[in-house]
């Protein structure tokens, strides 16, 4: 059996056209935490997203088929992909997923899913999901009294903050560097300016007022003319 939803990099489209519409969040949610709920604790999922406009349309979805078979949602709004693999083995949590269609335009999004050690789920769990969400999911709802509840976790890109200046070696600092920053008006948006600063560098953020629509427009690793110019500048 091979995978028709999900391809190398989780399921993607133009948002709110199928694949990539409220419907299948839905079904996501509801297949994906069914695939994940074992035993009688309390399981959970921590969702991310950046920042395109389509997010709000994508995540209520996902959330609403989450709790509706029982597992606990984290919210943690726009956030680099590398942190919501880094949040879900932190907050021990069952599954983690993210919003985003990485370099692509802002009508495009994707929902990518990861296990609880913070990887890329297998083809065969895919295949699982996949299989859960073409069948009768009526049979996966939680009674009144299990629904899962929902709470955004505002601490999210504090926590990322620290785990990524942990992995830089402590003797070492960015003092004296000037780095022209491109983000793309991404999920990085506020994280990489962040770290990089307090790491001692100084930093020229560019692509740091995202709207929802321009996300890697004339900026970001697709087009890098307003990055050669800044640095060219200062």
């Amino acid at each position: 059996m091979t995978r028709k939803l999900f391809g190398t990099d989780g399921i993607r489209g133009t948002a709110n056209s199928d694949p990539m519409n409220a419907e299948t969040a839905l079904k996501v949610g509801m297949a994906a935490g069914a695939q994940f709920i074992r035993g009688d604790h309390r399981h959970r999922v921590v969702i991310g997203k950046d920042t395109r406009l389509s997010g709000y349309l994508l995540e209520p979805a996902l959330v609403a088929g989450f709790v509706s078979v029982g597992m606990d949602v984290i919210i943690v709004g726009p956030i680099p992909t590398p942190a919501i693999a880094m949040l879900t083995q932190s907050l021990r949590a069952d599954l983690g997923v993210m919003l985003s269609a990485s370099h692509n335009p802002y009508h495009d999004n994707g929902i990518k899913l990861f296990g609880p050690d913070g990887y890329k789920l297998s083809d065969e769990i895919e295949i699982e999901i996949e299989a859960r969400m073409a069948g009768d999911q009526s049979a996966d709802l939680a009674p009144p009294d299990k629904l899962g509840r929902t709470w955004r976790l505002d601490s999210g890109r504090g926590r990322y903050n620290d785990y990524v200046k942990r992995t830089f070696p402590r003797e070492h600092t960015l003092d004296g560097l000037k780095v022209v920053l491109d983000c793309a008006n991404g999920a990085a948006y506020r994280v990489a300016p962040e770290v990089l600063w307090e790491l001692g560098a100084e930093v020229i953020p560019i692509g740091v007022d995202p709207d929802g629509f321009n996300i890697n427009k004339d900026c970001g690793s697709t087009n890098t003319d307003a990055m050669q110019s800044q640095t060219l500048a200062h």
